[in-house]
């Protein structure tokens, strides 16, 4: 913040001072004389000056005498107007120091937050980020919202089936076995979503925190169904048993559930193809490595 005093106003005292020392510095020049002449003016004159002579130089000391305080009166005056015109109505210089600490601490920053605040907007930032990782996946922004605060209570529950299960006394009984498959499922929120969500909003839901949406076969085994049904890498599989696969864990699933015997129908991409077809292979493994 600029400061209202003039510029000049910081110089004020030093420029009296000075004229002081001037004036002052005339008047003991020119004192001494005087009082020589007055000691001199008491006693005989000297042989070698004659009345004439002293009284030319009483002359000249009242002239300078009348001439110092003409210029002095005159500093003076200066002195007084210069104050007058550089500070008017000056404020006592305590009042305009306050005035500059009550005007910087109004743009102070405002205090740090404590621990537990910083902690909160921590969370409140990822779960932000988390929403805006799912609109820009083409969820709306009240559906990303909804599930994200899905995935919190997921995080919620499985902590409550693990106390559960840790503070259970028989680890053999059926329900040690439920709260086991509820710790598998839970553990990975992905396999929940994966049956809440439609096949659309799973695939918005992988690619939003970079989940693979497609099973790409990297090799084969020699003489395995796969193989023997023309399947080679680079191929994808899209369904099996007409359910959505994204990645070898579903296919797994997937071919567990199928019963021995059956013939099941494998929805696959081929290397450089933009189309689907639908093969038929026996249940079971396929022999293919993701």
């Amino acid at each position: 913040m600029q400061s209202n005093v003039h510029p000049l106003h910081r110089y004020r005292v030093p420029v009296t001072v000075v004229l002081l020392l001037i004036i002052g510095s005339a008047a003991t020049h020119w004192l001494p004389l005087g009082t020589d002449t007055e000691a001199s003016a008491d006693t005989s004159t000297p042989p070698s000056e004659s009345p004439q002579s002293v009284e030319t130089r009483l002359a000249t000391l009242e002239r300078t005498l009348d001439q110092t305080l003409k210029i002095q009166g005159q500093l003076l005056d200066l002195v007084n107007e210069l104050s007058a015109r550089l500070d008017p109505e000056s404020e006592p210089p305590q009042t305009r120091h306050a005035s500059v600490v009550m005007e910087s601490a109004d743009v102070q920053p405002a205090p740090e937050p404590n621990r537990s605040q910083r902690i909160r907007n921590r969370f409140e930032r990822q779960r932000q980020n988390q929403v805006q990782q799912l609109v820009d996946a083409g969820f709306s922004h009240g559906r990303a919202t909804a599930i994200v605060e899905k995935q919190e209570r997921l995080q919620y529950e499985q902590m409550q089936y693990s106390y559960e299960y840790h503070h259970l006394q028989d680890k053999r009984s059926d329900r040690a076995k439920e709260l086991q498959e509820k710790l598998q499922t839970y553990s990975n929120p992905r396999r929940v979503f994966e049956q809440e969500l439609s096949t659309e909003e799973f695939e918005q839901y992988l690619n939003a925190y970079g989940g693979r949406t497609e099973l790409e076969i990297g090799d084969l085994v020699d003489s395995a169904p796969a193989y023997e049904a023309g399947l080679r890498p680079g191929d994808k599989i899209i369904r099996y048993n007409n359910k959505r696969v994204f990645h070898m864990g579903d296919l797994r699933t997937q071919v567990y559930q199928a019963k021995p015997g059956e013939s099941v129908a494998v929805e696959v991409q081929r290397q450089g193809s933009s189309s689907t077809e639908t093969i038929y292979l026996p249940a079971g493994p396929l022999g293919i490595r993701g």
